[in-house]
């Protein structure tokens, strides 16, 4: 099936005969975590694929795959690989990566995706009092040929906090963002998350993963599930090929063609938003006997600036203001 130039083949990635030799430049996946999630062509369907298989059995169906997946890969190619360890199960991510240099990829770095951290993004609390909620999973970074792969890790940098480091370090305002990627969903409550998945990732990390790739045209997810990687491949007018053997139809065409639409979140430092907080406090203090709460809503949000500004140490007569005024309507 083509989809706004992105192919798409309902079949397993065990092989992919309809992909020549050295002709994809990136892969991107999030192969199937092995914890009993559904995957089948529908929420009630009994056809799906077998998501808790014995180890052996996972990790020789893995390598299987990767050794398919370095068959079609150029010998400039990058490989992004997406995995969590489980609460059950510590340590699967690193056997998992290990399948992938046991078919001939060659590791080279682990980026660490954060999905939720000081309460910006989302994430499912588990309520465990043995453990602490997973906010994070990895993104291994392997290539094919370590003399012959590029990376272009400005093209998704992030600029300079001290704005005197522009000119040290490079002519623009742009540096290596680092290898801790912080990705949120666009949304935050389950199924709209998953939108009929058990388990997709956000259309910002393929994103990324490609943009930093540079003159790299043709992208693979021999996992597809929702459509992601070609959603983000067609947004970046690269060709795309994907394998789903349990697809969702519907699903991964609606999610590719969303794709177009996409425009990834401006990036604000931390220490810019402390600065920005700061400037506009400066800037309300002449308004303070404008200020009132009229709703419950009101209330907490005026209660959550306080802290904040406390916690920041702002010393302001709006710190006063507010709290006279929460005083009041307790």
């Amino acid at each position: 099936m083509i989809i706004d130039d992105q192919c798409v083949y309902f079949s397993s990635s065990e092989r992919m005969n309809e992909l020549s030799n050295n002709i994809i430049d990136i892969v991107i996946t999030s192969p199937p975590y092995n914890r009993g999630k559904n995957y089948s062509v529908s929420v009630n369907s009994e056809e799906g694929y077998n998501d808790a298989l014995p180890e052996k059995d996972y990790l020789n169906f893995l390598e299987r795959v990767w050794g398919e997946c370095y068959r079609v890969a150029s010998e400039s190619a990058v490989f992004f690989l997406n995995i969590g360890d489980s609460a059950n199960n510590q340590g699967i991510s690193e056997k998992v990566v290990k399948t992938a240099v046991s078919a001939g990829w060659k590791r080279i770095q682990d980026i660490v995706w954060i999905k939720s951290i000081y309460g910006r993004g989302h994430y499912t609390p588990s309520g465990s009092i043995r453990r602490f909620n997973n906010v994070w999973e990895h993104i291994y970074l392997l290539v094919k040929n370590k003399r012959k792969y590029r990376l272009n890790t400005k093209a998704v940098g992030i600029p300079y906090a001290d704005k005197s480091n522009i000119g040290r370090y490079g002519d623009t305002d742009l540096r290596d963002p680092g290898n801790v990627f912080h990705i949120e969903y666009e949304k935050t409550t389950g199924n709209t998350i998953k939108k009929g998945h058990d388990a997709p990732f956000p259309i910002g990390l393929p994103y990324i993963c490609i943009k930093a790739v540079p003159k790299a045209n043709t992208i693979l997810d021999p996992f597809l599930g929702t459509g992601t990687t070609l959603a983000a491949s067609s947004c970046l007018g690269k060709k795309g090929f994907g394998y789903e053997l349990y697809p969702r139809k519907d699903l991964i065409i609606n999610t590719i063609q969303a794709g177009k639409n996409y425009s990834p979140k401006p990036v604000v430092l931390i220490p810019h938003y402390e600065i920005t907080i700061k400037n506009l406090v400066s800037l309300i203090e002449d308004s303070l006997s404008k200020i009132s709460i009229t709703t419950k809503k009101e209330f907490l949000e005026y209660k959550i600036t306080l802290e904040s500004l406390e916690k920041l140490g702002i010393d302001s007569p709006l710190v006063g203001t507010l709290t006279q005024l929460l005083k009041q309507n307790n």
